[in-house]
């Protein structure tokens, strides 16, 4: 297949227009507001001395439990959303919603908490860089998971 292959339409994954109505600005907001709060709180953290080299890995599993946690539930209400809403639609549809949710929010906060420690150890203000660099990402990364688990489940391809 060529590259990028799971932007192709398929008849089995809804178009644009259906994919706004599963909530496509939802995953990446609520995405994006796990590695943003992930992140302020690895920043706050560095500038009080809470959080530094010894301690980063325990505090980055913290964050990543809380993503987990968040994730599998937002993953199973808008699992179950895009179940009902689209009734028509096979239910792995569903099952697609939930786990990229679920993706989405687990790599967001490991994203937000590992950048301002990457940021930190390069002398760089995580403080100014850490927020656009997140949020760019999740936001990739999110839409690009959603239609790669929809395009699997969907096609089997």
């Amino acid at each position: 297949p060529p590259p990028f292959f799971f932007f192709q339409p398929h008849a089995a994954i809804p178009d644009a227009q259906e994919s706004r109505g599963l909530g496509d600005v939802y995953k990446r907001q609520m995405g994006g507001n796990v590695g943003t709060q992930s992140s302020t709180l690895i920043v706050r953290g560095l500038a009080t001395g809470r959080v530094n080299i010894e301690n980063s890995i325990k505090v980055l599993f913290k964050e990543i439990r809380v993503g987990l946690i968040l994730g599998i539930l937002y993953g199973i209400l808008l699992g179950l959303f895009a179940v009902i809403k689209f009734i028509n639609m096979p239910p792995t549809l569903g099952l697609a919603v939930g786990l990229s949710i679920c993706s989405s929010m687990i790599i967001a906060a490991t994203i937000g908490s590992i950048v301002p420690l990457i940021l930190d150890k390069f002398d760089i203000d995580p403080a100014i860089a850490t927020g656009p660099f997140v949020t760019t990402a999740i936001d990739i990364l999110g839409v690009t998971l959603y239609f790669l688990i929809a395009r699997f489940l969907l096609t089997g391809i």
